[in-house]
């Protein structure tokens, strides 16, 4: 989808204080030594116990709202995405974020798409204020603390490390920093099971014993012998044919681009997964700042886009693609444009 008259007004980040480093964590017998050589992942920002993911998003939205220099009144949306426990058990921590940001009466919508969040909550809500000729601006935060006993975030996946952190944009139909050229999403819903995996639970937490997605994707690809590369091939596929649409679409191409934000992970997957299929520059993408960070939910790619920014690196005409994919299989592609290089 093109977008026309959608910008990116405001950006904000918000990393707790808490750090650990991988290093401290293998001493301690909690991380594996060797999943943490693969990886490549050097430390992981840790919540307090009163920063659960809302909290930490809330603080990210006040900045980016900061930032974009909107009015509360100009929020017509909130949408808040995140993937783990939010600190308690039903109830709505999209209103939580809309009470602590703007307050009103906007509506306030939480979105569970997993590491794809931030990036699908992006799209729907420049569809919103495009569908809504009497809407001017919208907030999309993220949030997320991994937290035992119902996440190690050493441990849950053998190919990811978790860090706790928030993010927010808003997106403004009277200007901002960066032009929403386009964006693309498409879904392959016969990977679901890679991380359900082959059994049921009767409510959350209900075996006492923290998530194990290791374990899930394993049951699910061991099932018969082409499962693996049947996912991987499927996996490739859509990966290219998403990024094609929305490059497509912003009427550009990779190599007109300037840079490339992925989520924080490991270093067997950036290596493969992105920059050598890509053919991509490492210095174009946030990959080494995020081995000081780790994956961060689906706040990555908003954090990634700020820390590129901090760096004074985008100029005004730079393009940069960002992708997020989430459990389900889903992905989101987003093109924009800069037309300055923000003040702060």
């Amino acid at each position: 989808m093109r977008w026309e008259n959608v910008y990116v007004a405001g950006i904000g980040t918000y990393l707790p204080d808490g750090t650990v480093t991988a290093a401290e964590a293998v001493a301690d017998g909690r991380y594996d030594a060797a999943n943490a050589e693969a990886s490549g992942v050097r430390a992981v920002r840790v919540a307090a116990d009163d920063e659960p993911g809302p909290v930490m998003a809330a603080k990210a939205g006040r900045l980016a709202i900061e930032r974009a220099g909107v009015a509360a009144e100009d929020i017509d949306l909130v949408l808040h995405a995140y993937v783990g426990h939010q600190g308690q058990e039903l109830w709505s921590p999209a209103h939580y974020v809309l009470n602590e940001t703007v307050g009103g009466r906007a509506a306030a919508i939480e979105l569970r798409q997993g590491c794809n969040g931030a990036l699908a909550a992006t799209e729907l809500a420049a569809s919103y204020l495009v569908a809504r000729p009497d809407t001017t601006a919208a907030l999309v935060t993220t949030g997320d603390a991994f937290k035992l006993p119902h996440i190690d975030r050493w441990s849950a996946d053998d190919q990811t490390v978790y860090g706790d952190g928030g993010a927010a944009i808003v997106l403004s139909k009277r200007g901002g920093f960066a032009r929403l050229l386009a964006t693309a999403t498409r879904s392959e819903p016969s990977l679901e099971p890679l991380y359900r995996g082959t059994e049921w639970t009767a409510a959350p937490f209900a075996e006492g014993k923290p998530v194990d997605l290791t374990a899930r994707k394993d049951s699910w690809l061991m099932r018969n012998e082409d499962a693996y590369d049947d996912a991987l091939a499927l996996i490739s596929e859509n990966f290219a044919e998403v990024l094609q649409e929305a490059l497509a679409d912003a009427g550009t191409t990779l190599a007109e681009t300037q840079w490339f934000v992925h989520a924080n992970v490991s270093r067997q997957i950036a290596e493969w997964g992105f920059h050598k299929a890509l053919g991509l520059d490492v210095s174009t993408t946030p990959y080494e700042w995020g081995l000081d960070h780790g994956h961060m939910g689906n706040s990555d790619q908003f954090m990634g886009i700020d820390h590129l920014i901090a760096e004074g690196k985008p100029k005004a005409g730079d393009k940069l693609v960002t992708i997020g994919v989430g459990i389900g299989f889903m992905w989101t592609v987003a093109v924009l444009e800069f037309t300055e290089t923000p003040a702060w």
